[in-house]
């Protein structure tokens, strides 16, 4: 028997909240074709791997740089940075009298 080739659809990349929310719809796919086309077993290990990724992608997210929250936290750590560097300069100068 001859080995046939099939050709593989495009996708479009994903990221973030988008990709988090495709994988979800994936996992009610699956669920939908329990017992169907898919067994039990198999349609476990999919949805486990599909939460898998949503958790690395939450993870990267909640990790990345550019992030709003992550910028809060930058700004945030400078002005207390600031603050206990103005109070140190200020006992300092009172101690040093």
């Amino acid at each position: 028997m001859e080995m046939q080739f099939i050709e593989i659809p495009e996708f479009e990349i994903l990221r973030g909240e988008k990709a988090i929310e495709a994988l979800y719809v994936f996992i009610n796919e699956l669920e939908g074709q329990r017992g169907k086309e898919l067994t039990d077993k198999q349609t476990d290990a999919l949805i486990k791997m599909a939460k898998g990724l949503i958790s690395s992608i939450e993870t990267e997210t909640r990790l990345d740089p550019s992030s709003e929250e992550t910028d809060l936290l930058r700004q945030l750590k400078e002005t207390t940075m600031k603050c206990i560097s103005d109070v140190r300069t200020r006992f300092s100068s009172f101690f040093a009298r």
